[in-house]
């Protein structure tokens, strides 16, 4: 029987995707710099490495969000980790992942502080009312929100960027010739380890979200392509977004929020623009970070619900306060270890799923994990 594709979810799907997984690092240009920019030539292998794994975990993601249309949406961890492995890893992603939340607060100060001269308070308080109000309407509400707002980001994000690396191509080979002799904040690992780490500690970020959204989906083939399309697009818009902050990277190594140095080049107007656009790319990782925390404790619209986002809504805040380049180089790494990790996981959960008999005959001298298995799978 052929599987129902609708063109418009596979749109929604991949836009909520790439909505999720922009965030502050992606749309100021931080993230990008110290993962790729600031190994030169070899950073921009690293993107395509990126790019491959990207593809790969969203389709998964939402496929297996499908598949299994688990009942909460913190039990594609036990799905991939098992019974015993699960809960431990569920602790420790939600602490990455409010750590995420954390950093979200930070850059909206960064940004407002950097373009207007304000107090970085009023960004990160406006950032934090901005995603509690939001995380209390529902998973629903939060992925149409995130679907429109993603394809928008994405679209202003490349397209300066774009405009800026045309602008100053013939720079580029300059630019990569200097990089090596600028202290710029960096990964520790070299290129080929940020090219690994960059999407896996995306993958930690989006996990729970893609493989609920996946879950409404009306085929696997659906959700699959969902995932896939929107890690493709993401993936792309990291190249670009990168060869366009090397072309430039002269005057902006030293900038929080690069991406909004060459939107104000282009125009002073732009770059008021390109400034709501970017914390709009906040706001996109903001409210999952924080709905994906809450729901681990609580259900959609209850009391106790809206308590727990109040509460952690306040705490990361408090935590926000931090340097929102310090969060970034020790938080995301760290998360993408984790996320690596998680990778080895999905892989043998997804060849699992197609030789369920091989694996059960191999492990059927475990009897009690037989069991495991086949309530999970």
């Amino acid at each position: 029987m052929k599987e129902k594709v609708s063109i418009g979810n596979i749109l929604k799907f991949s836009g909520a995707f790439v909505a999720c997984a922009i965030g502050s690092g992606f749309a100021t240009g931080q993230e990008i710099m110290q993962f790729f920019s600031a190994y030169g030539v070899m950073g921009i292998a690293g993107t395509a490495i990126t790019t491959v794994i990207f593809a790969w975990v969203g389709g998964m993601f939402m496929k297996h969000g499908y598949e299994q249309q688990l009942r909460e949406p913190g039990d594609i961890i036990p799905y991939y980790f098992g019974q015993r492995f699960g809960k431990l890893f569920q602790i420790i992603l939600q602490v990455f992942l409010y750590g995420v939340f954390v950093i979200m607060i930070a850059g909206a100060g960064a940004t407002l502080s950097e373009y207007f001269g304000l107090d970085p308070m009023v960004g990160r308080v406006g950032m934090a009312l901005l995603a509690f109000f939001t995380v209390i309407l529902g998973l629903t509400k939060v992925t149409d929100i995130l679907g429109t707002l993603g394809t928008v980001i994405i679209v202003f994000a490349v397209g300066i960027v774009i405009y800026s690396l045309v602008a100053n191509a013939s720079n580029l080979s300059a630019s990569l010739a200097l990089i090596p002799t600028l202290e710029m904040t960096k990964t520790q690992g070299g290129w080929l380890v940020s090219g690994i780490l960059y999407p896996a500690f995306n993958a930690v970020v989006v996990v729970i979200l893609a493989s609920s959204i996946g879950k409404s989906a009306n085929s696997a083939k659906e959700a699959q392509l969902g995932g896939t399309i929107g890690g493709i697009l993401f993936g792309l818009a990291v190249m670009i977004m990168n060869l366009g902050i090397v072309a430039n990277i002269g005057g902006l190594y030293t900038k929080a929020v690069p991406t909004l140095v060459i939107a104000q080049e282009f125009s002073p107007v732009f770059g008021v623009i390109f400034s709501v656009i970017i914390c709009c790319g906040i706001y996109t990782t903001t409210v999952p970070m924080l709905w994906g925390v809450v729901r681990q404790f609580a259900n959609d619209g209850t009391k106790k619900f809206v308590a727990m986002a109040f509460g952690l809504t306040v705490i990361g805040l408090i935590l926000g306060m931090t340097d929102f380049k310090v969060l970034v180089n020790s938080i995301y790494p760290l998360s993408g270890y984790l996320g690596a990790i998680m990778f080895g996981f999905v892989m043998y959960r997804d060849y699992q799923r197609k030789h369920p008999k091989e694996v059960l005959a191999e492990e059927s001298y475990e009897g009690s994990n037989v069991i495991s298995l086949r309530k999970i799978s």
